[in-house]
């Protein structure tokens, strides 16, 4: 389609509505009354090294050989623990440090080892995707070898993230496609916290990219030392639960990223005055909940799960009431039972007394910066 003369600004406002109008007219095609409407092609078939993909639109597979997790086996033939004994110290959230450090993936146990105890587990690409980055350095930061995919083939294209690698696949390259199941690395226990051999594992991660420009953020925050590794800088990604995400693949009830991310609850909601569309909206239109309008955009409301996670943003035309300056950022609403237990990350800060009122914490604060180039 092709737009009419018009500015800049308009432009892309212009672009942003005719992209999300048609995710919408596809997800509605996503109704079984009008399926024929939709035509997807073929999964392919799951890898022989990997478990059995479950049905879906999507082939997504387990991404390491180990079969425990999908067939409904318990946290510890699985989950690899921080040395407690406690497989729950390998999941999501705030398991780490008494429930003060917050864990963005899971933690993926070895199954099979050499005799020199190293570890010899493939890993796999869950779905179809794009290698998008490679860090092939063993001690250059936390995650140690990792690699990012990115997904375009699902309707919301998420990240998933491979860390810890002993190894990258021979020939495994940025740019390529992968097909899902297809081994893409070496489980192992690389990376900057020094883990120990017995302890080898697949740190896997699932969300979504603030920005497409990291680096803005980067230098504007004057953030000691180099981005080493641009946009796939961990904290420009948020993950979300990978073991409610396989737990919904694994009993068949997964059906589309969008539905599946919009169903997380939301624990609170931000309004943020801003005529800026940000390239989050654009990489993402299926979690905009109405199509941008051509006569501009004058804020944003962004429902955000208790982790920081943006779930749905909603365009603000100019005029609506209770819009502030610009660059102004105000709470709409919170649900503060969402918050009981999880205190390991400062998305809201709550006070004491018994109606305590939240401020906003410098983790949020600071995702806001990267998607709207605030500085």
């Amino acid at each position: 389609m092709k737009l009419p003369r018009m500015s800049a600004p308009r432009r892309a406002l212009a672009a942003l509505a005719i992209l999300a109008s048609a995710v919408f007219s596809w997800g509605a095609a996503l109704d079984p009354n009008l399926s024929a409407n939709l035509t997807l092609p073929s999964p392919p078939p799951a890898k022989p090294s990997a478990p059995a993909a479950a049905k879906t639109s999507l082939t997504i597979v387990w991404p390491t050989p180990n079969p425990a997790f999908m067939k409904g086996g318990d946290l510890a033939s699985w989950a690899q623990d921080t040395g407690t004994g406690d497989p729950h110290s390998g999941l999501f959230g705030c398991v780490r440090d008494s429930g003060h450090k917050f864990h963005e993936g899971i933690d993926i146990k070895c199954m099979e080892r050499d005799k020199k105890g190293n570890p010899l587990d493939a890993v796999s690409a869950v779905m179809d995707g794009e290698v998008v980055y490679i860090n092939s350095a063993a001690a250059n930061g936390d995650y140690g070898r990792y690699i990012v995919l990115e997904h375009p083939h699902a309707d919301v294209p998420v990240y998933t993230l491979y860390a810890h690698l002993a190894a990258i696949a021979p020939g495994l390259k940025t740019g390529q496609s992968v097909t899902a199941g297809d081994m893409i690395g070496t489980l192992g226990h690389s990376g900057t916290e020094k883990i120990p051999l017995d302890r080898a594992h697949l740190h896997f991660e699932i969300g979504l990219r603030l920005s497409s420009d990291f680096q803005f953020y980067y230098d504007a925050e004057k953030l000691p030392g180099k981005n080493e590794h641009g946009n796939y800088n961990g904290f420009n990604l948020i993950g979300s639960d990978p073991q409610a995400f396989f737990e919904k693949v694994r009993a068949g009830k997964f059906k589309n990223f969008a539905d599946y991310i919009k169903a997380i609850p939301t624990a609170f909601t931000l309004r943020v005055t801003t005529s800026r569309v940000p390239d989050f909206a654009a990489r993402y239109p299926a979690l905009l909940s109405r199509p941008a309008g051509l006569d501009g955009v004058a804020g944003w409301d962004i429902a955000f799960t208790w982790y920081g996670m943006p779930k749905e943003l909603t365009p603000l035309p100019p005029g609506t009431p209770g819009l502030g300056d610009a660059g102004a950022i105000a709470l709409v609403s919170y649900d503060r039972a969402q918050f009981t237990g999880c205190t390991c990350r400062d998305t809201l800060l709550f006070g004491t007394g018994k109606n305590p009122t939240p401020k906003l914490g410098k983790y949020i604060a600071d995702n806001i910066k990267m998607m709207f180039h605030f500085k």
